[in-house]
């Protein structure tokens, strides 16, 4: 995979560039599969303990489901593979571990926007992480993004309050933490299934809601460059920690 001179001019003016067909047919499949039974599991789990809301996660409406490489090694394949080398190194550098994964996944229904946030002000101001520089989420679509299924905005840096960490703080009723809250709407990414998303974890971004008749998947993956402390440092390292490419080179 070649990241071209264009692409890496937008992710170091703008905060993001965008990889098409990122993942193969026969990929994107396996992909799909094992994110539909992860939210099938996570219905029946929050079904079961009689709950409509866990943190972010809302029954029949949204899900976050975090880490499934670790139930579902298949995973690795994408998470760890020389694509990924690629864009780590045109972004972060020759060094990348993996920070952390998950499963986004947007039901049918008019209240799964998602605020304007930085995915670095989650780590801190919900998670608990201590001051950072930048990593990366790769945001890969499962599924056609529009407008209509809820697909993400992002607020370009040339746009942006701040190219920096902007505190965030927490919404009960949007379940959300929030970033920003001008008016500038951001440029809306529509993009086909297998695209993948590259943006810095300072770029504001945002998503609205599924008005269709069908769930609207995505897949995060991020790397960081360097790994990086809890703010309370006996809770150790904060992100997952599995190295991907050491000086350059993809470890096996």
């Amino acid at each position: 995979m070649n990241i071209t001179r264009d692409q890496l001019k937008q992710y170091r003016h703008e905060g993001f560039m965008i990889v098409p067909k990122f993942l193969e047919n026969e990929e994107l499949e396996m992909v799909r599969n094992i994110c539909d039974t992860k939210v099938a599991e996570t219905e029946k789990d929050m079904s079961k303990r009689g709950v409509e809301k866990d943190r972010i996660n809302v029954l029949g409406k949204k899900y976050f489901i975090h880490q499934p490489h670790k139930t579902h090694p298949r995973l690795e394949n994408i998470i760890f593979n020389n694509k990924v080398a690629e864009v780590c190194k045109a972004t972060i550098g020759d060094t990348a571990f993996l920070h952390s994964e998950q499963f986004v996944v947007k039901m049918t229904d008019s209240n799964t926007n998602f605020a304007w946030h930085q995915d670095s002000g989650y780590s801190v101001y919900q998670g608990g992480a201590e001051q950072h520089k930048p990593y990366l989420t790769c945001w890969i679509a499962l599924d056609d993004m529009s407008e209509e299924n809820g697909t993400i905005s992002v607020l370009p840096f040339s746009r942006s309050p701040s190219r920096k960490l902007i505190k965030h703080i927490w919404d009960d009723d949007l379940s959300a933490m929030v970033g920003y809250d001008g008016d500038d709407e951001g440029d809306l990414v529509e993009v086909p299934a297998g695209t993948l998303v590259a943006f810095s974890s300072f770029l504001l971004h945002k998503s609205g809601a599924n008005s269709t008749d069908r769930p609207r998947r995505s897949y995060f993956i991020a790397f960081t460059p360097e790994l990086f402390l809890h703010s309370d440092e006996s809770k150790g390292v904060y992100s997952s920690g599995e190295p991907v490419i050491i000086d350059g080179q993809l470890v096996d």
